[in-house]
């Protein structure tokens, strides 16, 4: 689980610190959405993005209401997680395909 787990209202500011990882899998963003549910109740969907930089990925997993939509709201919302990974697992490769940001409904 991303370390500095919390939510960061959807005023724009600062992801939660992140946790560096050798690879991240489905699993882990799959564990810390429903982590995060716990005390967001009203998240129904979960936005789940990458950006490479160098040599690592970075990887934010922001919960949704169902009436958003992340493109309505760039950079904003409930920021629940934040990981640097060396590099994806097959699973979450296959997950992404070529779009660098998924919606977990």
């Amino acid at each position: 689980m991303a370390s500095g787990f919390g939510s960061v209202s959807g005023d724009g500011g600062a992801a939660p610190d992140g946790q560096s990882v050798e690879t991240l899998g489905i699993a882990d963003v799959v564990m810390t959405i429903l982590q995060a549910r716990r005390t967001m109740p009203w998240a129904t969907a979960a936005a789940v993005s990458r950006e490479s930089r160098g040599d690592v990925i970075h990887v934010r997993v922001r919960l949704l209401e169902s009436s958003e939509r992340p493109e309505d709201r760039p950079g904003r919302g409930d920021v629940v997680a934040a990981f640097t990974a060396r590099q994806l697992g097959t699973d979450l490769v296959a997950a992404f395909g070529s779009k660098d940001s998924i919606i977990l409904k």
